[in-house]
C-alpha cells in the first residue's frame, strides 16, 4: 500500500528515563542517591541535544541527528569511562598520597631521632662503665671455680672407675639370668594358653597315660604334694592352679625339691615334644616344670653375684654422694659465673645496640635531610594534588558524565554550540545536586597534558576546539568521521599514525576493502579519505565493531569472509565536504567530529607562517624551544612518576633504604637542572612570543580573510578555495612584498599586500554580482575584528529591526513626517546606542550624513518648523566623565558603518553605491573594481598539474578568447577541445592521456553536462599529482562549467578559477566588442563613416538589450540570453548585405530585429519592445550627423576614422548607466537599485548564522500554530450559491443565463476549492504541531513558508497568480472573497474589481458575450474600447466600509453604463495618469505604481483604436512573465488596454510601461 514506516520515532521522556534507570540499577555511581538524578540528566542531555540540533540547522544550516541509539551509546560510554576514570584517579591519588605520607612520616621521625640521639649518648657512657666492672668480678670468680673444678674432676674419675666395676658384676649376673628367662617366659606363655577345659580334660582320666602321670607328679612335687594321681586330681580341681603356677616363687625352690625332680628331668621322654603327643595340656605343664628347674639352677649361680653387686653398689652410692656434693658446689660457682657472663654479654650487646642506634640515627638524619630538602617543594604540591584528586574523585560521577555527553554528542557542533550545551548541562547538574567541578571542561576531565603536547607536535592546531576534537577522536567508542574541509585532521592523523604503518584509502579505490582487511589482520591504522554523505555498506561490520570469538580467535566478518581482528587496529575517516548532511543511519555508526578550522586556530598557524618567513631565526628558535620545553616537561613528568613509584613501592622505614634515597636524590638533582633549563626556556619563549606577537596583526587579517573566502562556497558551489591554496597565496604575497627596515612600515605593507592579493586572486573567480559582496564582507569582517563595527550594528544593517510589534511613541504632527519614517527613527534609536536622540532631533534640527559621494537627509534640509536649525558644535567629553548630550551634527557623530545603516534606513536604493564608497574609503578603491583578468596572467598561475576552470554564466563563451590566446602561444594546432555530454567521458580521458605525453592542451567544455563523469574526471586530475605520475611539462588542462554542485570540489580547490560572463554595463560591453575588432575592419570599408556608425550602433544596441535585463520585468518580460555570437552574426549579416556599398534597410532591420535577435524573443510584447529599441540604434536616422542615442547627448556614434578613436570614446563613457539611455524613467533605476540592495543584503544574510527563534520569544511551533489559527478565523466557510440574490442565476426570456453570472459561478467554484485547500492544510498543520498527525512533506513546506512570511506552494497552486507576502496575500484574499460575496448577495456591482478575479480573461469574455447576445453580433468581431473615468475607486476602502456595514459614495453616485462595464483596481507601472489632461504621463520621482482611474470597458464591433493612444499590456502581477500560450502571449497577460497619450507609442514601449492587476506589496 506504498506505506513506509518511520523508524526514527522520537522516544518519549518516560521511555528514555526508564532505560537510564534500568542501566544504573546494578552500577556503583559512588552513591545510591545519584542514580535517579543522573538518569534524569541522561534524558535532559538527549533532549537538549535534539533541541540544539534544530537551532544548529536553523542558524547554520548544518544537520545533525540524535536517535535512541545515540542515547544508549551515551549510557554505555558513561559507564565504561566512569570505571576507567575512577580507577585512574584513585591510583593517582594513592601514589601521591603514599609519597606524601612517607614525607610527612619522615618529617615526624627527624624530631624524634634528634631527641633520641641526645638521650642515647649518656646512656652509652654509663653502660660502658658497668661492663668494665662486670668484667673484673667475672675474672675473680672464674679462678675460684677452676680450683673446685680440678678436685671434682679427680673424684669423678674414681667414681667412674667404681661404677664400671659395679656394672661389670651386674652384667655378669644378668647374662646368667638371661639363659633361664626365655624358658620361663615360654612356660608362662604355654600356661596362658591353658584354660579350664584343658584341666578338666586331664582330670577326667581315671587312669592317666604314663606321660600325663609323670607330668602331674612333677607338678605335685613343686606344689609340695604327694606325687600320685589322687594328689594330682586334687590339684587339678583347684580353680586357682593356673594363677599359682604363674606367680610361683621360683627364686626360693629348695634343693630337696630339685633333687626329687632330677629323675623326671633327666627322663628322656620328659620333653614337651613327646608329652605333646599324649596331651597338649600336659605339654604346657612339662614346659613350666622344666623352666622352673632350669631357673632354679641358674638362680643359684647368680645369687652370689648379686650379693657382690649389692655391696659394690652401696660403695658406689657413697662415692657418688660425695661427688654430687662437690659437683653441686661447682655448679653453684659456674651458675654464678654464667650469670655474670650473661650480664656481661648483655651489657656488651646493649653497648653495641646503643652504638648502632646512634650510627643508624645519624645516617637516617643525613638521609632525611636529603629527602626533606630534595622533596620540600613536592610536599606542598603533592598535598595540593591529593586535595585536588580527592575533589575530583568526589566529583567524578558528574564530571565523567558531562565528558561522556560531550564525546557522545558534541562532535558535530561548532565551538559556540558546544559551549552552550556544556553550560546548560552543568547548570542542570547543579540543580539536580549532581557533583561537578566549577571549572569543568572536556580537556580537564579527559585530556593528558603530555598527550596534548604530542598531538601538537604531530600538527594538531593548539586552539581549544582542535584539542577537544582530538579527545573526541581518541576517547570515543565509535570510529571518528571528521568533517575536515581544510584537511587539518587529515594531516594530523597522517603524522600521528605514520610511524604505526598508516594505510590511506578512498572509497573510490578498487582495492580499498583488501587494504582494510590486511590492516585489520595486522592491527595497523587506516585513514579513509574524502568520505561523501553515504558510507559503503561493506564498512558496516567495521563501524559497528561486530567482532565475535570462534575457536579462541577474535574474528570479524568482512565481505564474505571471516578474518582475524587485531585489537590494535584503528579506523579514521575524513570528509572534505564543508557541510555534509549525514543521515541518522550514518550518525549512529560513527562519531562525527567537526574539524573545520577555527579563527584562533588558523590565526596561530598563519602567525607561525608569517614569523617563519619574516624572522626565520625566531621561528626556528621557537620551534626548537617548544620541542625542548615539551621534552623537559616530559622528563620532569617521568622523574616525578619514578619518585612516586619508588615511594609507593618502598617497604619498612624509608630512611633505611639507602638505594632509594640515592635514586631520589639523583632524580631531584636532575629534576632541578631540568626545571632550571625549563624556566630559562620558558622565559626565552616569552621573549620570543613578544617578538612574534608584533606580527599578530598580519595573521589576524589572514584568518579573517580566509573565513570570508570560505563562506563564498555557500553563495555558489564553484567558489571553492582550500586552506592549502590560501596559505600558499598568503605566503607568496609575504615573500614578494616590498621589504622595509621599519617593522611598523613592513607590517602595513604586509597588511595591504596580503589583503590586495587575496582579493585579486579570489575576485577573478567570482561573478560580477558577487565581487562587491566579497569586498564588502571582507571590509566589514576586518572592521568587526578590529572592533570598529559592533555585532548589534552588523545585525541591524542586515536584518533591520526585530519583527516584534513594539509600542512606539505617538508620531509628532509634522507634515513631512510619515508613519514609516517615524517608525524607522524609533527602531534606530531603540536598537543602536549611536542613534540616541534621533527621534527628538528628527523634528528639531536637520539630520543628514555623508558617506563618500552619497549624502542622505532623514528630514528636509530646510524647514521653518525646526526648533534648533543650527545647533552648537559638540564639546569634547571631560576626562573620566560622560560626554555631554549632543543635538544634531549626525555626520560628525556617526562612524562610516553607522552612516551606512542610516543610508539603508532612509535611502535604501542607494545602499549599493554607499557600500562601494564605504569599501573604497576603508580598504581602498581597488577593492570595488574588478581586477583585470588576462589569460596570459592566468596561464602563469597554471601548471601541468593545475588546471584552469572557466566558470560560465548564461550567454558567455570563452572559446574565442581561448583560441586567440592559443594562437599567441603558438598552440592553435595543438589544442584538443571537446564539449562534454553523454558518452563523451571516455573520449575526453583518451585525449588527456595522449596530451599528458606529448604536451598538448586539452579544453573540456560544459563539464556540467557530464555530471556522471565528474568522479572519473576528478580521479584523472588527481592522478596528475601522484608521485609516480609522468606528465609533460607543457601539458595544460582547461575546463569550463556552469555553476553546478556535481563539479568536483577537489578540482576547484586546486585549480586556477576565472569567471566568464557577459560584460556588465554599456561601456564594458561595447569595449569588449571593440577589443575583438581589427583596425582594418573598422577603418577600411566602402561605406566609410556610415559603416563605422552602423557597426557602433549594432554594438550599442547589443549592449542596451543585454543591460535592459537588470531592470527585471520593466526591461524584458522574459530574461533572454543574448550573447556575443548574436552580435557577431548581426555584424556578419551587415557586412554581407552592404558589400556593394548599398544599404537595404528593410532587409537589415528585418533580419536583425526579427531573426538574429528576434529569433530568441518568444513574448509578443518583448518583440514589440525589441523592434522599438532597434530603431534608436540601427535605422536610417541614426546615420544623420549629430544624431544622439538619448536626450542627454552623452551617448552617440562618434564621427572618428580610427578604431583607437572609438576606443577612447568608449573609455570616456560613464561607469554607471542612467535609465535615459534605455528610454526609461529614473524610477526604473530606483526599482533596479532597490532590487540590487536586496540582492546584496540577502546574499550576505544567507551566509550569516540565522536567528533561531521568532520574535516575541515564541517558539516556531507556537508562531505557526497561532498564525494558522488567525488565518482560519479570517476565512468564511464557503461562498454559497443559495444566498444569491433573486434572479442572479436565473435564465432570461430567451432561456439564457447572464454570462457574467456564469463567470461568477466559475469564480465561486475556484474560490471554494481554494478555501477547501487552505482550511484543510491549516487544520492539518495544527494537528501536526500537536503531534496528532504526521508532518508530511507538504505540511513541512507550509510550516517553513509561514515562518518566512511566504505563500505556501500548496496554496499558490490552488490560487490565482500573486507575488504578495503571506500577510498581504491573506488580506487580499479576504477582499476578493468579500467582493464575490457582495456580488452574490446584492447582485451585479456598479463597478467590477477586475483584479479580484481568479481568471480575469473569463470576465472579459463574459462581458463580450453579453454584448453579442444583446445586439445579436458575432463575438469574434467585438473588442473593447477603454475610456478612463475622472474618478478613482479603492477596493480596500470599499472592503473597510463593508465591514462597518456602510456603502461607498461612489457606489451611490456611479451610474451603470448602458453597454459594457465599469472596472477599477488597476495600477500603472513606468507611467502615471494625468488627471488634468486625462492622458498618461511620466511617473513622478519615487512614485512606482500609481493607481489608474476607474474605466469604462465597452465592447465595440470592428473597433479601431486611436493610433495616438498607447496600447498598454495588462498583466496579473508585476512579474509579467508566465507560461507562453499559443497566442504568443504570457498566461500572466490579460488584455491590451488603449490609454490616451500625447507621446508616441515608442516612448512608452521603451519605458516598459504597463498596467498591473495587483502589486507585490
Amino acid at each position: 500500500n506504498c506505506c513506509t514506516i518511520d523508524w526514527f520515532t522520537v522516544w518519549p521522556r518516560e521511555a528514555l528515563l526508564s532505560v537510564a534507570q534500568t542501566s544504573f540499577e546494578q552500577v556503583d555511581l559512588g552513591s545510591e542517591s545519584l542514580k535517579e538524578p543522573i538518569a534524569q540528566m541522561c534524558v535532559e542531555i538527549h533532549t537538549s541535544v535534539s533541541t540544539m540540533s534544530e537551532v544548529f540547522y536553523e542558524e547554520l544550516r548544518r544537520r545533525y541527528y540524535t536517535t535512541p541509539t545515540s542515547y544508549l551509546e551515551l549510557i554505555t560510554l558513561y559507564l565504561s569511562m566512569l570505571t576507567v576514570k575512577r580507577k585512574q584517579l584513585v591510583t593517582a591519588r594513592d601514589r601521591v598520597a603514599t609519597g606524601l605520607k612517607k614525607l610527612l612520616e619522615t618529617n615526624e621521625q627527624v624530631t624524634d631521632m634528634k631527641a633520641e640521639l641526645t638521650a642515647l649518648e649518656p646512656e652509652l657512657k654509663q653502660k660502658s662503665m658497668e661492663t668494665e666492672e662486670l668484667m673484673k668480678k667475672l675474672t675473680v670468680d672464674q679462678e675460684e671455680a677452676n680450683k673446685v673444678r680440678t678436685v671434682v674432676v679427680k673424684e669423678e674419675a674414681i667414681a667412674n672407675k667404681k661404677a664400671e666395676e659395679t656394672q661389670s658384676i651386674a652384667d655378669d649376673a644378668q647374662r646368667d639370668l638371661d639363659q633361664a628367662l626365655p624358658a620361663l617366659q615360654a612356660a608362662n606363655k604355654a600356661l596362658d594358653a591353658l584354660d579350664k577345659k584343658d584341666l578338666t580334660e586331664i582330670r577326667a582320666f581315671s587312669q592317666p597315660p604314663e606321660l600325663v602321670g609323670t607330668v602331674m607328679e612333677t607338678i605335685c612335687i613343686l606344689f609340695n604334694a604327694r606325687p600320685d594321681w589322687a594328689s594330682a586330681k586334687s590339684l587339678l580341681g583347684d580353680t586357682g592352679l593356673m594363677k599359682k603356677m604363674i606367680n610361683y616363687d621360683k627364686d626360693n625352690i629348695p634343693d630337696s625339691m630339685l633333687k626329687k625332680l632330677k629323675k623326671y628331668i633327666e627322663n628322656p621322654r620328659f620333653v614337651p615334644e613327646i608329652v605333646e603327643k599324649t596331651s597338649k595340656a600336659c605339654k604346657s605343664m612339662c614346659l613350666w616344670v622344666r623352666a622352673m628347674d632350669l631357673y632354679s639352677k641358674v638362680y643359684r649361680t647368680v645369687e652370689p653375684k648379686r650379693e657382690r653387686l649389692k655391696a659394690a653398689q652401696e660403695e658406689l652410692d657413697k662415692v657418688m654422694s660425695q661427688l654430687k656434693e662437690k659437683q653441686a658446689m661447682l655448679a653453684s660457682i659456674e651458675a654464678k659465673i654464667a650469670d655474670l657472663q650473661a650480664s656481661y654479654e648483655r651489657s656488651v650487646a646493649e653497648k653495641e645496640r646503643l652504638t648502632q642506634n646512634i650510627q643508624q640515627t645519624e645516617a637516617r638524619l643525613k638521609r632525611a635531610a636529603k629527602l626533606t630538602t630534595g622533596l620540600a617543594g613536592e610536599q606542598v604540591r603533592w598535598a595540593e594534588s591529593v586535595e585536588k584528586f580527592e575533589s575530583e574523585i568526589s566529583n567524578v560521577a558528574g564530571n565523567v558524565f558531562i565528558a561522556a555527553a560531550c564525546v557522545a554528542y558534541c562532535g558535530a557542533f561548532t565551538s559556540l554550540y558546544r559551549e552552550r550545551l556544556l553550560q546548560g548541562w552543568v547548570t542542570r547538574c547543579k540543580e539536580l545536586q549532581i557533583p561537578v567541578s566549577e571549572d569543568i571542561s572536556l580537556i580537564k576531565v579527559l585530556a593528558d597534558s603530555y598527550e596534548i603536547r604530542q598531538w601538537n607536535t604531530f600538527g594538531l592546531p593548539r586552539d581549544t576546539v582542535s584539542t577537544e576534537n582530538a579527545i573526541l577522536v581518541t576517547r570515543g567508542r565509535r570510529w571518528p568521521l571528521m568533517i575536515d574541509p581544510q584537511e587539518q585532521a587529515n594531516r594530523w592523523v597522517r603524522n600521528m599514525e605514520g610511524r604505526n604503518g598508516l594505510k590511506v584509502i578512498k572509497l573510490t579505490d578498487p582495492n580499498f576493502l583488501r587494504t582494510l582487511e590486511n590492516a585489520i589482520r595486522m592491527g595497523t591504522p587506516v585513514l579513509l579519505e574524502e568520505v561523501e554523505e553515504q558510507l559503503d555498506p561493506a564498512l558496516e561490520p567495521v563501524l559497528l565493531k561486530q567482532t565475535f570469538m570462534q575457536g579462541g580467535r577474535l574474528l570479524i566478518r568482512l565481505g564474505d569472509s571471516d578474518i582475524d581482528y587485531d585489537k590494535n587496529f584503528k579506523f579514521y575517516m575524513t570528509s572534505k565536504m564543508s557541510n555534509p548532511h549525514y543521515l541518522p543511519e550514518v550518525c549512529i555508526k560513527v562519531t562525527i567530529i567537526n574539524f573545520t578550522v577555527t579563527k584562533s586556530g588558523l590565526e596561530d598557524q598563519l602567525l607561525s607562517e608569517v614569523v617563519r618567513l619574516e624572522r626565520p631565526d625566531l621561528e626556528a628558535q621557537r620551534n626548537e624551544l617548544i620541542t625542548n620545553i615539551n621534552k623537559a616537561k616530559n622528563e620532569l613528568k617521568g622523574i616525578e612518576d619514578t619518585i612516586l613509584k619508588l615511594l609507593f613501592e618502598s617497604k619498612g622505614n624509608i630512611l633505611d633504604d639507602e638505594k632509594l634515597i640515592e635514586t631520589l636524590d639523583a632524580s631531584k638533582v636532575t629534576s632541578g637542572q631540568i626545571s632550571k633549563r625549563l624556566a630559562e626556556a620558558e622565559q626565552t619563549e616569552l621573549e620570543i612570543s613578544e617578538s612574534r606577537e608584533k606580527y599578530r596583526r598580519v595573521a589576524t587579517r589572514g584568518s579573517v580573510m580566509y573565513f570570508v573566502v570560505a563562506t563564498l562556497a555557500e553563495i555558489d558551489p564553484m567558489y571553492q578555495y582550500s586552506l592549502k591554496y590560501f596559505n600558499n597565496l598568503f605566503n607568496m604575497c609575504i615573500e614578494n612584498s616590498e621589504p622595509s627596515p621599519e617593522l611598523e612600515t613592513r607590517l602595513l605593507i604586509l597588511l595591504k599586500n596580503t589583503t590586495n592579493t587575496v582579493y585579486t586572486n579570489v575576485a577573478r573567480g567570482l561573478f560580477e554580482q558577487h565581487k562587491l559582496v566579497f569586498s564588502f564582507m571582507l571590509c566589514a569582517e576586518i572592521m568587526r575584528q578590529a572592533g570598529e563595527i559592533t555585532d548589534p550594528e552588523w545585525n541591524f544593517f542586515l536584518r533591520g529591526a526585530a519583527g516584534v510589534e513594539k509600542e512606539w511613541p505617538e508620531k509628532p504632527d509634522v507634515p513631512w513626517l510619515t508613519q514609516q519614517l517615524w517608525y524607522t527613527c524609533c527602531d534606530l534609536e531603540d536598537a543602536l546606542p549611536c542613534c540616541k536622540g534621533l527621534c527628538k532631533d528628527i523634528v528639531s534640527t536637520p539630520v543628514h550624513c555623508k558617506l563618500g559621494e552619497w549624502e542622505v537627509h532623514a528630514n528636509p534640509p530646510d524647514w521653518d518648523g525646526y526648533s534648533d536649525p543650527n545647533p552648537p558644535p559638540p564639546e569634547p567629553a571631560p576626562e573620566g566623565g560622560e560626554a555631554p548630550s549632543i543635538t544634531g551634527h549626525w555626520n560628525e557623530r556617526l562612524t562610516p558603518f553607522e552612516k551606512l545603516i542610516v543610508i539603508k534606513c532612509f535611502k535604501e536604493e542607494k545602499v549599493v553605491f554607499a557600500v562601494i564608497d564605504f569599501v573604497s574609503e576603508n580598504l581602498g578603491p581597488q577593492f570595488v573594481e574588478s581586477p583585470p583578468v588576462k589569460l596570459s596572467t592566468l596561464y602563469e598561475d597554471m601548471a601541468s598539474t593545475i588546471p584552469l576552470v572557466f566558470v560560465l554564466s548564461t550567454g558567455s563563451d570563452p572559446m574565442s578568447a581561448f583560441q586567440r590566446f592559443a594562437k599567441e602561444k603558438g598552440y592553435s594546432e595543438r589544442i584538443h577541445a571537446i564539449s562534454l555530454g553523454q558518452g563523451q567521458g571516455p573520449v575526453a580521458e583518451k585525449l588527456i592521456s595522449t596530451a599528458t605525453k606529448n604536451g598538448d592542451w586539452v579544453f573540456l567544455q560544459n563539464c556540467h553536462l557530464a555530471a556522471s563523469w565528474m568522479l572519473s574526471m576528478e580521479a584523472v586530475i588527481k592522478a596528475f599529482s601522484a608521485p609516480d605520475a609522468v606528465i609533460h611539462e607543457d601539458f595544460r588542462l582547461f575546463l569550463s562549467s556552469m555553476p553546478d554542485k556535481c563539479f568536483p570540489i577537489s578540482v576547484l580547490q586546486n585549480s586556477v578559477k576565472v569567471t566568464n560572463e557577459p560584460p556588465k554595463g554599456l561601456r564594458t560591453n561595447v569595449r569588449r566588442a571593440y577589443a575583438d575588432f581589427s583596425a582594418s575592419y573598422i577603418e577600411d570599408h566602402i561605406l566609410g563613416m556610415d559603416w563605422r556608425k552602423l557597426v557602433f550602433g549594432l554594438c550599442f544596441f547589443h549592449a542596451v538589450i543585454q543591460e535592459r535585463k537588470k531592470f527585471g520585468p520593466l526591461g524584458w518580460n522574459i530574461k533572454y540570453e543574448f550573447n556575443d555570437s548574436d552580435r557577431e552574426c548581426a555584424l556578419d549579416n551587415l557586412r554581407i548585405f552592404v558589400e556593394d556599398g548599398h544599404l537595404p534597410w528593410d532587409a537589415l532591420t528585418f533580419i536583425t530585429g526579427e531573426i538574429t535577435y528576434g529569433g530568441r524573443v518568444t513574448d509578443a510584447w518583448d518583440q514589440r519592445c525589441l523592434r522599438t529599441i532597434l530603431k534608436s540604434f540601427f535605422y536610417p536616422s541614426t546615420l544623420e550627423p549629430d544624431y544622439k542615442y538619448s536626450p542627454s547627448g552623452v551617448y552617440y556614434a562618434p564621427e572618428v576614422d580610427t578604431i583607437q578613436g572609438y576606443r577612447e570614446y568608449i573609455e570616456g563613457l560613464p561607469y554607471s548607466d542612467e535609465p535615459e539611455i534605455f528610454g526609461m524613467h529614473e524610477n526604473a533605476n530606483i526599482a533596479f537599485q532597490t532590487q540590487e540592495t536586496h540582492t546584496l543584503i540577502t546574499t550576505i544574510l544567507d551566509v550569516q548564522p540565522r536567528m533561531a527563534s521568532s520574535g516575541g520569544g515564541k517558539t516556531n511551533d507556537e508562531t505557526v500554530f497561532d498564525l494558522a489559527e488567525s488565518i482560519l478565523n479570517k476565512l468564511p466557510e464557503k461562498l454559497d450559491r443559495d444566498q444569491a440574490v433573486e434572479g442572479l442565476f436565473e435564465p432570461d426570456e430567451k432561456g439564457q443565463i447572464n454570462s457574467l453570472s456564469t463567470v461568477l459561478g466559475q469564480e465561486m467554484d475556484r474560490f471554494n476549492n481554494l478555501l477547501r485547500v487552505l482550511k484543510n492544510s491549516l487544520r492539518q498543520i495544527q494537528k501536526a504541531i500537536k503531534g496528532l498527525v504526521v508532518m508530511s512533506e507538504d505540511l513541512e513546506r507550509v510550516y517553513t513558508s509561514f515562518l518566512n512570511n511566504q505563500v505556501p506552494e500548496l496554496w499558490a497552486k490552488a490560487a490565482y497568480p500573486s507575488l504578495k507576502p503571506l500577510s498581504s496575500w491573506v488580506k487580499d484574499l479576504q477582499q476578493r472573497l468579500q467582493f464575490i460575496r457582495r456580488w452574490i448577495e446584492h447582485g451585479s456591482p456598479k463597478s467590477y474589481w477586475i483584479s479580484g478575479f481568479f481568471f480575469p480573461q473569463g470576465f472579459l469574455t463574459g462581458t463580450l458575450q453579453n454584448h453579442a447576445r444583446k445586439y445579436n453580433l458575432p463575438i469574434d468581431e467585438l473588442s473593447f474600447q477603454f475610456t478612463p473615468q475622472p474618478f478613482y475607486r479603492s477596493q480596500e476602502e470599499c472592503y473597510n466600509l463593508a465591514l462597518k456595514g456602510e456603502e461607498s459614495k461612489l457606489d451611490v453616485e456611479i451610474e451603470v453604463p448602458e453597454d459594457g462595464v465599469m472596472i477599477h483596481g488597476l495600477f500603472m507601472e513606468a507611467m502615471r495618469w494625468d488627471d488634468e489632461d486625462m492622458v498618461v504621463a511620466d511617473s513622478l520621482p519615487g512614485e512606482m505604481n500609481p493607481p489608474l482611474p476607474s474605466m469604462h470597458m465597452e465592447p465595440r464591433q470592428n473597433f479601431t483604436p486611436d493610433p495616438t493612444s498607447y496600447n498598454s499590456p495588462l498583466y496579473k502581477t508585476g512579474a509579467r512573465a508566465g507560461v507562453l500560450s499559443t497566442t504568443g502571449h504570457s498566461t500572466n497577460f490579460v488584455v491590451a488596454v488603449q490609454l490616451p497619450s500625447n507621446r508616441p507609442q515608442d516612448y512608452w514601449i521603451a519605458k516598459g510601461a504597463a498596467l498591473l492587476c495587483q502589486l507585490a506589496e
